[in-house]
């Protein structure tokens, strides 16, 4: 669906944002990903890659039943074919087996914080463990032991990004039932009463062994862990793992972690570029650069949250009018 989007936009049928979309790579089993392109055999997890290239993707992501025992030559051929490859860390291993593997980029700072999480959750953890298990431990990880130092080491040493798609943990770990995280309240009254009601739900159901403190209290160890790899040099490069609204908390989380505003601002621009290696040509605003950029009513430079006060969209030039544009996606008016 992404590449037909992209080729009806490049035939100038379709109004879409720059996408360099990657495959989804995963292995068979339970707890497989429906939409993942599924390999079987090394040879199979080989040939996916060749598909990735061949389709014009710029990347690959593997997935949690990945075969750990494919990753080394899966990647090796990706980085031939110039490839970007990143993921979740597929169950058994831990984040750093995957940068001894050739990764470029960690997904999720789930991941990361795996480094120091017991046997048992490792295990399992493509499946549900993969929320559990730093929820339930997260709390209770030095960063500064041995085991975070070892990953964030080979972070910078290696320069592998992180995606951390903090907001997405933030809605798992922080909620009740009921409330609204964050990344939503500044929608209030504007969302579909139906989509209101179902950011609404709360966060991930808190184990009878726990409480939602000992969530909460995982979540800021979490934060805390992306402010280590920040200060470290890590490239973070800005996600949601959600449905797009979300992108300006989780620049207000970076914030919080210790980013200043600018760099916030550019984990959201032009660290993506460099990532992608189209920073000549895309990711700030500079004489024959293109025109992707928002104005925005007020300074984000001294507060983050005047980026949901956009007044003017310019995509590959054209001018967008974002009150139309929220109109178009069913919401009944600006945020706050």
């Amino acid at each position: 669906m992404t590449l037909d989007r992209r080729r009806r936009a490049s035939a100038g049928d379709l109004l879409f944002p720059h996408v360099y979309a990657s495959s989804w790579i995963d292995g068979k089993g339970p707890y497989s990903a429906q939409a993942a392109n599924i390999a079987t055999s090394e040879a199979e997890a080989i040939a996916r890659v060749d598909e990735a290239k061949a389709k014009g993707q710029t990347g690959v992501k593997f997935y949690g039943t990945f075969n750990p025992a494919w990753l080394r030559p899966a990647i090796a051929e990706a980085h031939k074919l110039g490839l970007h490859v990143h993921g979740h860390i597929p169950a058994g291993i831990r984040p750093l087996d995957a940068v001894d593997a050739g990764y470029d980029e960690i997904t999720h700072i789930n991941w990361v914080i795996m480094q120091a999480l017991p046997d048992s959750v490792i295990e399992v953890s493509n499946g549900i463990m993969r929320f559990e298990g730093p929820g339930r431990y997260a709390k209770d990880v030095d960063l500064d032991g041995p085991a975070m130092r070892a990953i964030l080491g080979a972070m910078v040493q290696k320069h592998i990004s992180s995606d951390p798609t903090m907001v997405a943990f933030e809605g798992l770990y922080v909620p009740d039932n009921g409330d609204l995280s964050p990344a939503y309240s500044p929608f209030v009254g504007t969302l579909p009463p139906s989509v209101e009601r179902g950011f609404r739900s709360g966060g991930f159901a808190v184990p009878k062994d726990l409480t939602r403190a000992d969530y909460r209290a995982s979540w800021a160890r979490m934060v805390a862990l992306l402010g280590r790899m920040h200060k470290a040099g890590i490239r973070i490069v800005a996600g949601t793992d959600g449905s797009g609204i979300e992108i300006i908390r989780e620049l207000e989380i970076y914030q919080e972690a210790g980013f200043n505003a600018a760099e916030a601002l550019a984990a959201a621009t032009i660290e993506p570029a460099r990532l992608n290696g189209v920073e000549e040509t895309t990711g700030s605003i500079k004489v024959g650069k293109t025109a992707d950029l928002v104005l925005i009513e007020g300074d984000p430079s001294v507060r983050l949250a005047d980026l949901r006060q956009t007044r003017q969209v310019v995509l590959a030039g054209r001018p967008l009018d974002p009150d139309a544009l929220r109109t178009a996606a069913g919401f009944s008016g600006r945020p706050r």
